[in-house]
Parts: structure tokens; C-alpha cells; sequence
């Protein structure tokens, strides 16, 4: 669960700082705008806005992969699901087969996108820089440090980024996307009939995804690591968002 995204949208620490540790270093600002961290505070305010705005518009583009990827799966399938229902005889076979070759495909829902794309832009990309940037203040890890040393905090990460992130996700992208669309009213039915077989296959995806992101990538590249995983989440939840727990996702 992450989907999805984004940039050096985590803190960057500046060289020979921190005494090793990975999310611990001293408190200063960086070219790129981003902040590091020990036991302070991120700081607010125009310092931290190029690295926020990065993270939204870098979100909000691997939004529209995802989408564009959901939709285009899920185009192919209920084409080839068109042609195997046509299925008889020979004669049938052929005349279905033509008939679906000469019929054009649906057109892309290019309002659905937007959908994702603004809510990437509005509410992920910002809130994963922020996500990421406060775990590795609040548990550090060494480098080069054993595994059992740093095995406490790297699990801590893992399970809040799967207990806490996860569903917060999922919640607000139903709600963004029920709202938009005209359907706040069904909001309840949806959480309860979608939301964890979507958080289920999200939690396949993104425990290994999230234990590759804690363990070995550094600070300054978890949240552009994590994004680019994101095309996978974004198309798990442009799918339960848009046909349910239909929309069968690889297994956020």
C-alpha cells in the first residue's frame, strides 16, 4: 500500500552528515529543497515547496500511467472475453471474430484520469513526502549497521506504511472518486464491499515493494522508488475504484 510517486520528495542529507544513520541527520535545508532531519521538525513554509510541488506533479503523471494501464487491460480483456463468447461453430467463430475486429474499441475515459491525476496531484504525491520524511525521523536506521540492529525500525516502517497509509489510500481515493462522479450517497457500500480486497491485493504488492524501500534504498530516493511502484497500486485502485472487486489487480 503507497500508490503512488515522485521525486527526491524524501529528505536529502548533506554529505558527511548523521553519523551513518539513514533519516537522522542534522536539521538543514538542500538545493533541491528538501530538509533532513535529528529529532526536529521538518520545516514549513517555501523551503519545503519545490520538493512538495515535485512529488505532486511526479505523482500525478505516474497517476495517468496507472489509469491509462488499467484501462487498457481491462479494454483487452473484455475484448477477447467479446470474442470467446462468440464462440460456436467454425462459421460462428469467424463471423464473430469479424464482426469484433470491425467494431471500434471503447474510447478511453479520459475524465476517469483526470480523476486520478488530480487526486495524485492534491493528496498523494504531498502526503507521501511527508509520510516518508517523518518514518525516517522517527525510526532512524544505520548504515551498514547489522540486520538485527536495524531489523526494529525497518519493521516498524513496513507496518505503518501498510496499516496506516494503505488504508488512509484507499478511504479518500473511493471518496474522491464517488464524489466526482456523482455517487458520494454509495460511499459506505463501496468501503465495505471494495476496500479490502483492494488493500488485500495492495498488501501483495506492496510488503516486499516496501521491505526492498526501507531496507536498501536511500532516503533521498524512497519516495521516486516507491512512485515508480505506484504505476502497480495505481492501477489496483483505478480498478476497484471503477468495477469493484471485479477489477482483478496483480496482487498496495
Amino acid at each position: 500500500m503507497r500508490f503512488l510517486a515522485l521525486s527526491s520528495g524524501g529528505a536529502i542529507p548533506p554529505p558527511g552528515s548523521g553519523g551513518g544513520k539513514r533519516g537522522a541527520t542534522d536539521f538543514s535545508g538542500s538545493r533541491s529543497g528538501a530538509v533532513t532531519f535529528k529529532g526536529a521538525a521538518p520545516s514549513t513554509g517555501a523551503s519545503q515547496a519545490p520538493a512538495i510541488f515535485k512529488a505532486a506533479y511526479t505523482c500525478a503523471g505516474l497517476g495517468v500511467v496507472g489509469d491509462v494501464l488499467a484501462q487498457t487491460i481491462t479494454r483487452n480483456a473484455a475484448k477477447k472475453a467479446g470474442l470467446a463468447s462468440g464462440a460456436g461453430d467454425a462459421k460462428k467463430k469467424s463471423s464473430a471474430k469479424s464482426a469484433a475486429g470491425d467494431s471500434p474499441a471503447p474510447a478511453y475515459d479520459l475524465v476517469r484520469t483526470a480523476r486520478q491525476m488530480a487526486y495524485n496531484f492534491a493528496f498523494y504525491g504531498p502526503a507521501q513526502h511527508f509520510w516518508y520524511a517523518a518514518l525516517a525521523a522517527k525510526f532512524p536506521t544505520a548504515a551498514g549497521a547489522s540486520l538485527a540492529a536495524n531489523l526494529p525500525p525497518f519493521a516498524w516502517k513496513v507496518f505503518l506504511n501498510q496499516a496506516v497509509l494503505g488504508p488512509v489510500v484507499v478511504a479518500t481515493f473511493f471518496g474522491w472518486s464517488m464524489a466526482l462522479t456523482g455517487r458520494a450517497k454509495e460511499y459506505p457500500a463501496k468501503m465495505q464491499n471494495d476496500a479490502f480486497p483492494a488493500l488485500k491485493r495492495g498488501w501483495a504488492f506492496w510488503v516486499p515493494a516496501a521491505s526492498v524501500n526501507f531496507a536498501l534504498v536511500p532516503l533521498k530516493a524512497q519516495v521516486l522508488y516507491m512512485s515508480c511502484c505506484s504505476i502497480v497500486w495505481n492501477y489496483i485502485l483505478s480498478t476497484a475504484a471503477a468495477g469493484g472487486s471485479r477489477g482483478k489487480a496483480p496482487g498496495k
